[in-house]
C-alpha cells in the first residue's frame, strides 16, 4: 500500500487519496472475486465523496529545520536522529547539510541553486520530486562528498531524470551503478583498481557519489524501503557501484568502455549510469591451478569457468532472459595477459557466447520451459544438441578495472544501461582540485 501511495503521488495526487484495500489472494489466477462485491459501497464512496485536505497547488518551500544541543556532539547526534525519524537518511551517519556546507558543495557547479538538474521539470520517479542543484548539493553534503564530485553526480542525475526508469522500485532488489571514463576519475580520486567497490581511503569519491545518488533516489524519487521501493533484500543500495575504468592500463589496441559502447573519444569525461537487478557480483577464478601445459590452456579453462557463472544466472532465474546484457570485469593484468597471446575483446565475446548453451537433457524436466514450449508449439524432441543462451555477443560488455592480480574476475548480470552523459566541468575546476590536494594530500597511485 505504501508503495502504491508513492506511485500516485508521482501522478500529482495527494498522499491521503482514498483507499480500498483487498487481500493479496484476490489478485492471483482463478481467485475468488466476491470481496469486490462486498466492498462495492466503499469503492463508490471513495470515487464520489472524497475531498482532499488541501486544495493548494504549486511548489512550496518549507522553513529550514533547526537542531540544537548541549554541545556540537549532542547537536550532531540529534540531527541524525531527526533525519532518520523523517526517512531522510539511509541508516548511516550523515553530515548535517547546513547552509554553509551546502554552499561549499555548490561551488562544484556553475548552475544556480534553484535551477533544476538537466533543465525542464527535473522530476525523479516515482514520486516525481523536483531535483534542483541545491537539493543535489544537499544530498552530496549528507553523503560526506566534496564539491569536485558534483559534475559526476550531475551527469548521473541527468540520466535518471531523462529515463524515468522505475526498475529500482520493484521487489527484485535492483541497484545502481556508475562507470566513469576520462581524466576526471583520477582527478577526483575515483577508484579503478584494488578494492574497486570500496572501502578505499585513498579513493573516497565512489562511496560518496554513490551514496549521494541513493539519497537523491530516496528523498526526491521516494525510493524509501517498503514505500517507494519494495526491494526484498536491497543489496548494494547504500552506494551502489561507483568506479572508474582503468584506462591508462588498457592493452594496446583495446578501447575503453565509453569508446566501445558510446563512441566517446578517448579522454572524454563521461559517466555511464546503469541498473542491475539480478543480485550481486559473481566472482570466478581466473588464475589457473598451476598444472596447465600452456598459458593458452589456462585462458581457455578460465573462459569455461566464466561461462558456467554466466549460465547459472539464466538457468536459475525465470525472469532472466537468456542473452540478457551483463558486464565482465577484468583487471588490467588479466587483460594484458590475454592480449599478449592474441585475445581481443571481440574474440573473447565470441568465444564466451559459443560456450553459453544448454542441452535438451538439461532442460527436459523444467516445467516452466515445457509450458513455454507448448505455447510456442515447439517440439522439444527436435531441439538441437546445443541451445544457445547468448545470441548477440555484443551484450557481453567489458570494463577493465580492479586490482592488478590474476586471481579473480567478476560477472555482473542483468544490466540495463540507461545512458552515458558527457561530464561538464565548472569554470573553477583547477581551484577545486588544488583545494582537494591541500585537504586530502597528494593523489595516491594505489
Amino acid at each position: 500500500m505504501a508503495a502504491t501511495r508513492q506511485a500516485i503521488m508521482g501522478q500529482g495526487l495527494p498522499p491521503e487519496a482514498p483507499w480500498v484495500v483487498f487481500d493479496y489472494p484476490l489478485f492471483l489466477v482463478d481467485s475468488d472475486l466476491s470481496p469486490i462485491k462486498e466492498k462495492y459501497s466503499e469503492i463508490v464512496d471513495a470515487l464520489t465523496k472524497w475531498q482532499p485536505k488541501s486544495k493548494k497547488t504549486g511548489v512550496f518551500n518549507k522553513a529550514p529545520v533547526e537542531v540544537g544541543g548541549s554541545n556540537y556532539e549532542d547537536a550532531f547526534a540529534k540531527a541524525n536522529d531527526l533525519f532518520l525519524r523523517n526517512n531522510w537518511a539511509d541508516g548511516l551517519a550523515i553530515f548535517p547539510p547546513t547552509k554553509s556546507r551546502v554552499d561549499w558543495i555548490l561551488g562544484g557547479t556553475d548552475h544556480g541553486r534553484s535551477e533544476t538538474v538537466g533543465g525542464g521539470l527535473g522530476k525523479v520517479a516515482p514520486k516525481e520530486g523536483i531535483l534542483t542543484y541545491e537539493v543535489l548539493a544537499t544530498c552530496m553534503a549528507m553523503a560526506g562528498g566534496r564539491p569536485e564530485y558534483m559534475p559526476v553526480a550531475e551527469g548521473v542525475c541527468k540520466t535518471i531524470i531523462e529515463r524515468q526508469n522505475t526498475l529500482m522500485t520493484s521487489s527484485g532488489g535492483a541497484y545502481q551503478g556508475i562507470c566513469v571514463n576520462g581524466p576526471i576519475a583520477k582527478q577526483i580520486r575515483l577508484n579503478s583498481r584494488f578494492s574497486l567497490f570500496g572501502p578505499n581511503p585513498n579513493h573516497p569519491a565512489g562511496g560518496a557519489i554513490g551514496r549521494c545518488i541513493s539519497l537523491v533516489l530516496m528523498n526526491v524519487g521516494g525510493h524509501v524501503a517498503g514505500q517507494g521501493s519494495i526491494a526484498e533484500y536491497g543489496e548494494m543500495r547504500f552506494t551502489g557501484l561507483c568506479f572508474a575504468e582503468n584506462e591508462s592500463s588498457l592493452p594496446k589496441g583495446w578501447t575503453a568502455f565509453a569508446e566501445d559502447k558510446y563512441k566517446r573519444a578517448r579522454g572524454t569525461n563521461s559517466a555511464t549510469f546503469f541498473i542491475t537487478f539480478l543480485g550481486g557480483l559473481r566472482p570466478f577464478v581466473h588464475r589457473g591451478s598451476g598444472d596447465e601445459p600452456s598459458f593458452e590452456t589456462e585462458m581457455q579453462e578460465s573462459f569455461f569457468r566464466a561461462a558456467n557463472v554466466m549460465k547459472s544466472v539464466w538457468t536459475s532465474n525465470h525472469s532472466a532472459s537468456p542473452g540478457m546484457p551483463g558486464i565482465m570485469f577484468y583487471n588490467s593484468m588479466i587483460c594484458g595477459n590475454m592480449a599478449r597471446i592474441g585475445w581481443t575483446k571481440e574474440k573473447i565475446r565470441t568465444h564466451l557466447a559459443e560456450l553459453l548453451f544448454v542441452t535438451p537433457e538439461e532442460i527436459k524436466d523444467r516445467t516452466d520451459i515445457q509450458r513455454a514450449a507448448a505455447v510456442a508449439k515447439v517440439d522439444m524432441s527436435k531441439l538441437p544438441a546445443r541451445i544457445p543462451l547468448m545470441m548477440d555477443p555484443q551484450n557481453i560488455h567489458f570494463i577493465c578495472a580492479g586490482g592488478d592480480h590474476p586471481s579473480l574476475a567478476m560477472w555482473l548480470a542483468g544490466v540495463t544501461l540507461l545512458g552515458n552523459v558527457e561530464i561538464q566541468l565548472p569554470k573553477n575546476w583547477e581551484s577545486l582540485l588544488a583545494q582537494a590536494e591541500e585537504d586530502l594530500g597528494p593523489i595516491s597511485a594505489i
